[in-house]
Parts: structure tokens; C-alpha cells; sequence
């Protein structure tokens, strides 16, 4: 395999498509976000990406069986005559992060694929790494154009999550759920990224609730949140063994208090 090749297992007909990214990153957040929204549409898979730019590596399978790392398409045809349909892609990594040229050509060959769809509007999700959390994870957002901030705000109305609007100028959005948007742009289209706040070294399925909630939003769908619900209760627990543990470490580190001098009076 030379370069990024796509193998289409299903050309579907869809009505003027939205097209969802939610790769591993940080946390795992866009990724257990696709995966639910996935699992709750009942979405079908149509298309896998496979390329030279991923690990060179296979995994192993239930029954013992090996497949070459690769991102999957899928595709939901909304039961609403006037509703959009969405293309979901996720899948078992990213390039890389030292493979810049990779990153640029993997996300060039999904452009050229959604395309094909009819493909105008692209939502990015992932996570956004910050050094503690109080109360919910938030949302960060940046979009493609300036006019869409109010666009998505009036969509946004009555989230359950508050939504951020990133200032943070010089700021990056790092792989694909920048590249999308930015190469994308390019190409005539537009979109949002959406990053759920994160500590980044657990499998943050709380910060996958929150984009979600702000995803299924800006669609105008509701699913069904409970299995994540209780994957996000299993991240509340381990990040408060962490915490402890954290405390712990940082009490063992702090040095004794002194004694206080004897000072006998004669």
C-alpha cells in the first residue's frame, strides 16, 4: 500500500449530509462520542480508510484474528423528510503526530470522499486537555467563519452543557478535527470543532457526554445518553481514586514541620 486508500463497501444516497469526526485523541473523547452516536442511530458502516501513515502494526480481533489498523465511514439517513442524514467517521488512531505530510493526506483523501456525498457542513469532536476539572466538563468551540458563531449559538439554544467560545488567538487544534475544518474551509465548506474539557490521561467519557450533548444540539436529534451515562460514572470514580492518589503523593512529599526548639528558662 502506497498511499491512503479508501475501499467503498456501500454508495448510499443521502440528502445534503453532515459529516461528524470523532478519531482518537486526547481522552478518547471524539472517539467514544462517535462510537455512541453510532450505536444509538443504529449507523451503517459503507466505507474503511486504510493508509501507510498509521503504525505499522496490526491488531487482534475477537477469534484470533488480525486487521490492519483503519478508520471506518458510516452513514444515518434521517426519518424526518425535512432533516439532514450524517456521516460519522471513526476508527482505531490517527497519523502520528511527527507525520505532518501524513496527517494532510489522509485528511485530503476523507475530503475527497465525503465530497462525493454532497458533504457542505463538518462538526469535529475531540478533547481539550486542561490541568482540572470543577463540576461538568465544558465545551470548547471554534468555527470555519465568523458568522457562524451566531449560526450555531441560535442552534445551540437550551444545551444542557455550556459552550465556550475559544478567544485563546495563536491557540491550535491539533489532527484531524482541525485539519478537517481548516482544509475543508478550502474546499467551499464549513463547520464548528467541539472539545470537551479533559485531564487527558483517562478514558474521559464525561467529557464525550458533553460534546455530545452539544452535537446532537446543533442536529436537532436526541439519543439515547445512558450507556454513556454510565461510562462517564466509571471516569467520575477513577478520577477520584486519581485525585486521592494525587493527594497522597504530594503529603508524602511535603517535608516534616519542625519541632519546636526547646527553650528551658533557667
Amino acid at each position: 500500500m502506497k498511499e491512503t486508500t479508501i475501499y467503498v463497501l456501500e454508495r448510499p444516497q443521502l440528502r445534503d449530509p453532515v459529516f461528524i469526526e470523532g478519531l482518537p485523541g486526547i481522552g478518547l473523547v471524539g472517539k467514544l462520542a462517535a462510537e455512541h452516536l453510532i450505536q444509538e442511530l443504529n449507523a451503517i458502516k459503507f466505507a474503511e480508510l486504510y493508509s501507510p501513515h498509521f503504525m505499522h502494526q496490526v491488531l487482534i480481533k475477537k477469534g484470533s484474528i488480525v486487521e490492519l489498523m483503519k478508520n471506518e465511514f458510516y452513514y444515518w439517513k434521517n426519518p424526518d423528510e425535512n432533516g439532514r442524514d450524517i456521516i460519522i467517521i471513526t476508527g482505531d488512531q490517527q497519523v502520528p503526530p511527527t507525520d505532518s505530510p501524513g496527517h494532510f493526506e489522509v485528511v485530503g483523501k476523507m475530503l475527497d470522499f465525503v465530497s462525493e456525498f454532497g458533504v457542505r457542513e463538518i462538526i469535529t469532536m475531540g478533547g481539550y486537555q486542561v490541568p482540572e476539572l470543577q463540576g461538568e466538563p465544558r465545551v470548547l468551540a471554534a468555527v470555519t467563519h465568523e458568522e457562524l458563531v451566531e449560526h450555531y449559538q441560535r442552534r445551540l439554544e437550551g444545551c444542557q452543557v455550556e459552550v465556550i467560545w475559544r478567544e485563546d488567538e495563536g491557540g491550535a487544534i491539533v489532527g484531524a478535527a482541525g485539519l478537517l475544518l481548516g482544509m475543508g474551509k478550502l474546499r467551499s465548506m464549513y463547520g464548528i470543532s467541539l472539545l470537551g474539557e479533559s485531564l487527558g490521561y483517562i478514558v474521559d467519557a464525561k467529557a464525550a457526554k458533553s460534546v455530545l450533548l452539544a452535537v446532537t444540539k446543533i442536529l436537532g436529534i436526541e439519543i439515547d445518553m445512558t450507556a454513556l451515562e454510565e461510562r462517564a460514572k466509571e471516569t467520575e470514580e477513577i478520577l477520584r481514586k486519581v485525585q486521592e492518589m494525587q493527594r497522597a503523593m504530594l503529603e508524602q512529599q511535603m517535608p516534616p514541620a519542625p519541632e519546636e526548639e526547646d527553650r528551658g528558662y533557667l
